[in-house]
């Protein structure tokens, strides 16, 4: 996990794993820079392990940058986010799935590209798709990701566990926010997202959602990103001129950026699951997101929907929400921060972990008796 969403949740999880009871797994953690650098700054105390060892490998190439030397000696291997690429099973393995692509081979973003894109991101996501069949048994963060899964032929007898996500304790702790430079303060709504620059994330339709809320409501809009360098300077240059970036934020850098915006709008094409709605809520932010079934059977009827394609509607629901009177808005925040305080905390899913890795092992351990 080198950037995005991925890092939060594999430091969420070795967070947590550091302050819970592991019982009798003796753990040892191989991080990437991004994960320690975060784990760094939350002040985690990696001594509790094992043992404790950061190495950057970056997708197919670790098969053959060697990482599966890092696997010996281990009963178990589990994944946050597969699939590890690895030439040799010396080991169980246990993967986290979140490849929507996978899921769902036709869906709203692919349906936009020409048939040779089309063909090559099928044919990516399939090689892709045998990696993760490589797992002793994958786990989920939502049951519509296993029902689409069981669905393909490559998973149909493979053990898939369903652990929900969850939103890191550092969210509901201000005194553990860290400081974030936003840069001039502009005067008008301050919208932003916290996504990496994936096409799937349809983030370009931002600067049109822009100009119709300014020609079409009068309403002065900021809107702000968070992309990597790399990513910011592949943007198109009307994309740089109209749209605000603040750059990768660590997990603690998180809240204090929502804190800072008046809502979130995530325009999504595609997911399996994302942190960002459950953490709007949590923060007590409006969200505006997509109308499709990946944000609605997490958030239900705590979001304000819009049809993701379509700018004109993504301007209307947003102008339609800061028309309501203040105190209206401020209870809708307020309902559904009632209702996502009711998703299981950060240390009951390390610990669904630890109990799916117990379990695992023991199946072995009856199997070769």
């Amino acid at each position: 996990m080198h950037a995005g969403g991925g890092v939060a949740v594999a430091t969420s999880i070795i967070d947590c794993l550091s302050r819970i009871d592991h019982k009798d797994a003796v753990i040892s953690v191989l991080l990437s820079t991004s994960v320690e650098n975060n784990l760094r700054e939350l002040g985690t105390d990696l001594s509790v392990f094992e043992r404790s060892e950061t190495r950057d490998f970056f997708g197919i190439g670790a098969l053959w940058q060697g990482l599966d030397r890092y696997f010996q000696g281990f009963d178990l291997v589990f994944t946050v986010f597969g699939p590890a690429y690895f030439m040799h099973r010396n080991t169980l393995h246990l993967f986290g799935f979140a490849q929507p692509n996978i899921v769902y081979p036709t869906n709203l973003h692919t349906q936009q590209m020409d048939f040779f894109e089309r063909w090559l991101n099928r044919l990516k996501f399939e090689i892709q798709a045998w990696f993760f069949t490589r797992a002793d048994e994958l786990v989920v963060e939502l049951e519509h990701v296993k029902v689409g899964l069981y669905k393909r032929r490559l998973f149909r007898n493979k053990v898939i566990n369903v652990v929900y996500s969850s939103v890191h304790s550092v969210f509901t702790q201000a005194a553990c926010w860290a400081p974030l430079v936003l840069g001039d303060n502009p005067s008008g709504l301050k919208l932003g997202v916290i996504s990496r620059n994936y096409p799937h994330k349809n983030l370009a339709i931002l600067v049109e959602v822009k100009r119709l809320l300014l020609e079409r409501y009068g309403r002065e809009v900021n809107i702000f990103v968070t992309f990597t360098a790399k990513e910011w300077a592949a943007c198109e240059e009307h994309f740089r001129e109209n749209i605000i970036n603040v750059g990768g934020l660590s997990l603690s850098q998180c809240p204090t950026f929502y804190s800072a915006m008046d809502g979130i709008v995530f325009p999504s094409l595609l997911e399996c699951f994302s942190a960002v709605p459950i953490e709007t809520l949590i923060m007590k932010r409006p969200l505006f997101a997509s109308n499709l079934s990946f944000i609605k059977d997490v958030c239900g009827e705590h979001c304000n929907y819009f049809l993701p394609l379509d700018p004109a509607d993504i301007a209307r629901v947003i102008d339609a929400y800061f028309h309501l009177p203040l105190l209206q808005q401020q209870n809708f925040c307020e309902v559904a921060y009632a209702y996502v305080k009711r998703f299981p905390e950060a240390d009951k899913r390390a610990a669904q972990y630890l109990k799916l890795i117990g379990e695992a092992l023991s199946k072995v351990q009856i199997n070769s008796i």
